[in-house]
């Protein structure tokens, strides 16, 4: 399984195990998803008053993700640092996405934004007829390392680039890159061409779904809907909506390259791109079988995972004694 390590500020137990699961279940669809052969998981750590988060604290935590045996890769989600999944890489073998100065590869931040661009691209095709996204008004939320490049893919395309974000750090640094500046409040009501999420998740919700006046949402964060049917919401407002774990699938695939085979990164760029004919195809199932984009990305995952299944029965024939 492969998934994040994520340290955030819960306030129950309850919401947090939710988390869990939901992030979990979206790597698993993520995985089956993006054609690789994993599946997927999350680790989370509920951050508390007084936590140290030093050294020790993630040595430890590397351990725990060695006593699962390779059964589990964990790469960095929010709440973590390139020196966090360095200290947990020296206690475990089972730790990806590690920065140039630990590796050749890299994190996968810059591997998932790239592919959420192709997906924006792909909903810019579907919704438009063209993927030219030249005068487009682009709202990014959330300024991050995916949000910052997916604005600089975007921006290098003409895109007119709008970022919203509670981090007056990151707001400032906006500015400083030359792009407009939005209070995060007023993100789902304020008049855009595209709305990117790459922050925290759930935030497509029922009540932000009703102030919508854009066309299309595409962006990188995990879990943007709060039911996984809810697109059926936008389907209702002709919103277009780019299923979150299609779209955002270029770390796992960076992941998969980097564990099978030895890496290559024009191989990852070529997996990544895959993403532009993938969702114009789960567009396509969705409107042939009269569903929501979401609801045909989870059948287009579960179709696959059901289809390995069959793996078990298959006839290898006779082994030559020889060989």
């Amino acid at each position: 399984a492969i998934g994040g390590v994520r340290i955030f500020k819960y306030k129950t137990l309850d919401e947090a195990l939710n988390d869990l699961i939901r992030l979990s279940e979206a790597m698993t669809y993520k995985a089956a998803g993006s054609g690789i052969n994993f599946g997927g998981g999350s680790l989370l750590v509920i951050d508390q008053p007084g936590m140290e988060k030093n050294e020790p604290f993630f040595r430890a935590l590397g351990r725990f993700i060695e006593s699962f045996h390779g059964r589990f890769l964990a790469a960095e989600d929010i709440g973590m640092t390139d020196d966090a999944m360095e200290y947990m890489a020296m206690e475990s073998d089972y730790i990806t996405g590690l920065p140039y100065a630990f590796s050749n590869i890299g994190g996968h931040s810059h591997m998932c934004s790239y592919g959420t661009y192709i997906g924006l691209k792909a909903a810019a095709k579907y919704a438009w007829g063209s993927d030219d996204i030249s005068g487009k008004k682009i709202i990014i939320q959330g300024y991050g390392r995916v949000g910052s490049r997916l604005a600089e893919l975007t921006a290098k395309d003409g895109a007119y680039i709008v970022v919203a974000d509670t981090n007056e750090e990151r707001v400032q640094q906006a500015k400083k890159d030359g792009y407009a500046i939005l209070p995060p409040g007023k993100v789902f009501s304020e008049k855009c061409h595209i709305i990117s999420p790459c922050a925290v998740g759930p935030i497509v919700t029922p009540e932000n779904i009703e102030k919508l006046q854009c066309e299309i949402i595409a962006g990188s964060s995990n879990i943007q809907l709060t039911n996984e049917d809810d697109d059926y919401m936008l389907k209702k407002k002709n919103i277009v909506y780019a299923p979150d774990f299609i779209i955002n699938s270029g770390a796992v695939i960076n992941i998969s390259v980097e564990r099978i085979g030895g890496y290559n990164k024009e191989k990852v760029r070529h997996k990544i791109e895959n993403i532009y004919d993938r969702l114009l195809s789960i567009y396509k199932y969705a409107d042939d079988n009269d569903i929501s984009p979401n609801q045909a990305a989870i059948r287009y995952a579960l179709q696959r995972i059901e289809s390995f299944k069959e793996l078990k029965g298959a006839y290898l024939g006779k082994k030559n004694s020889n060989n």
